[in-house]
């Protein structure tokens, strides 16, 4: 059973249609990348799937359950498919390490001091251990998205969603990343990951989607999409690499 299936999503706002019969699945331990032109739907669908935003018809089935039924936690929900998000979003009044432990606290009810081990424990995971003790202006982007990578991994998710987490950064920066996404993925954390990057994300996924006017154009192995890609995918990448 796949730990994640998209059935016949669709969304709009304001009466214009951004999701369209979107349907896709997910099995554990893989990671899909989702790339489409600016509007395509991609974050829309990501937030629809952490219930950040209410589809307006379809299914999504974790773990079997379909978690737009009425009676879901929706916060316990986020805690099992947790967000990174583009922004980083770091309480800026807070430490990198109680950064990391006060989800674990209020959501997860874990004692202070298994918050703090569990905390420290990824910290070091995503190579920042020594920076328990700094505050998030004291960091670079890449550190922060690093941060935000060990904060969701503190709240045990079955799955972690990426929204553009290198879209803000320098080469470098986005190096740092993608090497512990890919030290995830080696370790079999699930993941789905939207992204304008299209050497980062073949280098990741296991899986990519691509969507075309709210549309699942293309779906599969990585290798397979990119080896023969559709028309639309294949203006896409024309289209970025003309922009790189």
């Amino acid at each position: 059973m796949s730990i994640l299936e998209i059935k016949n999503l669709k969304k709009s706002f304001e009466g214009e249609m951004v999701l369209k019969d979107v349907s896709f699945s997910l099995e554990k331990g893989e990671c899909l990348a989702i790339l489409g032109n600016s509007g395509s739907g991609k974050s829309t669908c990501l937030r629809c799937i952490n219930l950040l935003e209410r589809p307006d018809e379809g299914e999504i089935l974790f773990g079997g359950q379909n978690i737009l039924a009425r009676n879901v936690d929706e916060n316990r929900v986020r805690s099992r498919i947790n967000m990174v998000f583009q922004s980083f979003n770091l309480f800026a009044n807070m430490s990198v390490l109680a950064n990391c432990m006060i989800a674990q606290r209020k959501v997860l009810h874990r004692s202070k001091e298994e918050a703090k081990r569990i905390a420290l424990e990824n910290l070091a995971k995503v190579g920042l251990a020594e920076k328990a003790d700094a505050f998030p202006s004291t960091l670079s982007g890449g550190q922060k998205q690093r941060v935000a990578i060990a904060r969701s991994l503190c709240m045990n998710p079955e799955i972690l969603l990426f929204d553009e987490p290198t879209s803000a950064l320098d080469p470098m920066m986005v190096m740092e990343v993608c090497n512990v996404m890919m030290k995830l993925r080696e370790e079999g954390v699930t993941m789905v990951l939207v992204t304008h990057q299209i050497e980062f994300a073949r280098k990741i996924a296991s899986k990519t989607l691509f969507l075309h006017e709210g549309k699942v154009d293309s779906f599969g192995p990585t290798k397979e999409v990119f080896q023969k890609p559709s028309k639309a995918f294949a203006s896409f990448l024309a289209m970025e690499a003309s922009l790189n």
